[in-house]
């Protein structure tokens, strides 16, 4: 007897085993912001996609998202893909080697959705010298064309055409004198603050001067350089709060400081336009511009669809969308130079995951077909959405709409819809940003900036972000007013007793490296 119930013991066991070992695998992915009505999409993918899979979505804050995901992957938490981002964490995480090398994933013929969606071009931003691939691009287009979202209905009601800057101002003051339930015209918040108005960015990467991502704590405290008319030879670098001595040798008309002129007399004149604790605002669309609290926000036009949805649901309300660059605005061919990146996002898969099979057949599965791919970005076909006869899409209002942050998961060159409802104008612009032509090509293309390269810089950047952190977002919002100049100073000062002589220094040494491996 006491054999038996051995034998019946051991048999339990091992069916138990086996019955683990042929259940599902549960796919743990961690991305920030949110979806919303996910569930009947998972239904539909797990019914229809023949992977014996079960997806566990775990949805962050963006700060939140950047805080915590080191701390989990670093103490082994269960996790199988993590979005990260070079203005996130995903630069260090590689240097600390927390990233599973996936190229033997890409190029094979047993993954043919990942092989057609992702040429060796597409990936050469992120595949290293050695050929490993730590991170996932996602992204439509080099860059995506950035606006001014309005309320249309107000600009009617006073009259104006918000076609220049001149009259984007105007609309403003109307607004400020006459929309008194409204607690500002312009809603600004975050560490970007008024990161279009007045920026002349894509005017400096057509002289060879180029904004280097990952070489300050946030958008407008990065460094940028200045390249050679030849495209050979670092000429200088410099970043907000540096001397003009540090931009000599730029080309004119940016051989002076521009950022820090920026900061001191527009953002500050900007700023009387913006609520008054715009400083410690981190969701503007939400707070303020959808709920009728101001009447213009900053943005990218790939969020027409949803700032149409949600300003629409206010009374009366109608939006409208201003291209602050005026060469983008008029779809000038090959005048959206790139800028080292060619991607902003990227999935990566933790270095201790036992699931990176299953989460890599799951990405494989979703750019097998245009089907497929539809599913994840824009819903359940005759429900959510449907397809006209040129590959349009309209979104449809089920009570239960699905939506899903594209840009983490689905956005590729290849799987590109355009919105059938659309007005004409936004249409055109959408197919001018995502048409080849309309870029020109840097010699940074595929630079990325390693600020881990070595122990010196690793403190010295540690020590600059805490010394930004305290003045980003009052500079970028124009909060300082009249004492900006004084406060650029004094943050210089402390920038530079922080070492951020070192990450100069590295910027110049690391974009040198790669021109002249790219001669």
């Amino acid at each position: 007897m006491k054999k038996l119930v051995s034998l019946v013991l051991v048999l339990c066991l091992c069916l138990g085993l086996l019955s683990q070992a042929m259940a599902a695998s549960e796919v743990k992915i961690y991305l920030f912001g949110q979806a919303q009505n996910m569930d009947k999409v998972l239904e539909k993918f797990y019914a229809d996609s023949g992977l014996d899979l079960k997806l566990n979505i775990v949805w962050n804050t963006s700060a939140d998202h950047r805080e915590k995901m080191p701390l989990l992957i670093g103490n082994e938490e269960e996790c199988d893909l993590v979005f990260d981002a070079y203005w996130m964490n995903l630069a260090t995480m590689i240097k600390q080697d927390m990233y599973m090398d996936l190229s033997k994933y890409f190029n094979n013929d047993e993954y043919p959705g990942l092989k057609a969606a992702f040429s060796e071009s597409y990936l050469a931003q992120v595949t290293e010298e050695d050929g490993a691939i730590y991170a996932i691009p996602f992204t439509q287009a080099p860059n995506d064309i950035q606006v001014i979202f309005y309320r249309a209905d107000l600009a009617e009601k006073y009259g104006i055409t918000v076609d220049s800057v001149e009259n984007l101002e105007a609309f403003f003051k109307a607004v400020k004198e006459n929309e008194t339930d409204m607690v500002a015209p312009f809603g600004v918040g975050g560490s970007r603050a008024m990161y279009y108005l007045d920026s002349d960015i894509l005017e400096k990467r057509a002289a060879n001067v180029f904004e280097i991502s990952g070489t300050g704590t946030a958008v407008g405290m990065e460094f940028e350089v200045a390249i050679s008319e030849d495209g050979k030879t670092v000429l200088g670098a410099g970043t907000i709060g540096a001397p003009d001595a540090y931009y000599a040798s730029f080309p004119e008309p940016f051989n002076t400081n521009t950022r820090s002129e920026r900061a001191i007399s527009k953002l500050t004149k900007w700023a009387q336009y913006s609520q008054p604790n715009s400083v410690s605002e981190d969701d503007v669309a939400n707070n303020l511009f959808y709920t009728g609290l101001v009447a213009a926000q900053e943005g990218n036009i790939s969020g027409y669809e949803n700032n149409k949805r949600e300003i629409e649901k206010i009374e009366g309300a109608k939006l409208g969308m201003f291209v602050y660059n005026e060469n983008l605005r008029n779809k000038v061919p090959g005048y959206y130079h790139t800028s080292g990146q060619t991607a902003w996002n990227f999935l990566c898969v933790p270095y201790y995951s036992k699931n990176v099979d299953a989460a890599m057949k799951f990405i494989d599965w979703i750019f097998q077909s245009e089907e497929n791919h539809d599913l994840f970005e824009l819903g359940i076909k005759g429900e959510d959405f449907e397809l006209n006869e040129a590959g349009e899409y309209t979104k449809l209002n089920p009570s239960n709409l699905y939506t899903f942050p594209g840009y983490e998961m689905t956005w590729n060159p290849n799987f590109i819809r355009t919105n059938a409802e659309l007005d004409d104008d936004v249409k055109e612009l959408v197919k001018y940003m995502n048409d080849p032509a309309s870029y020109t090509s840097s010699v940074l293309d595929g630079f990325t900036f390693d600020n881990q390269a070595t122990p010196a810089l690793v403190n010295a950047y540690a020590a600059v972000s805490a010394v930004q952190s305290e003045y980003i977002r009052p500079l970028m919002h124009g909060a300082y007013g009249a004492d900006t100049e004084a406060k650029l100073k004094e943050y210089w000062d402390k920038a530079s007793a922080a070492g951020i002589e070192v990450i100069r220094q590295a910027v110049m040494d690391q974009v040198q490296a790669y021109l002249d491996a790219h001669q």
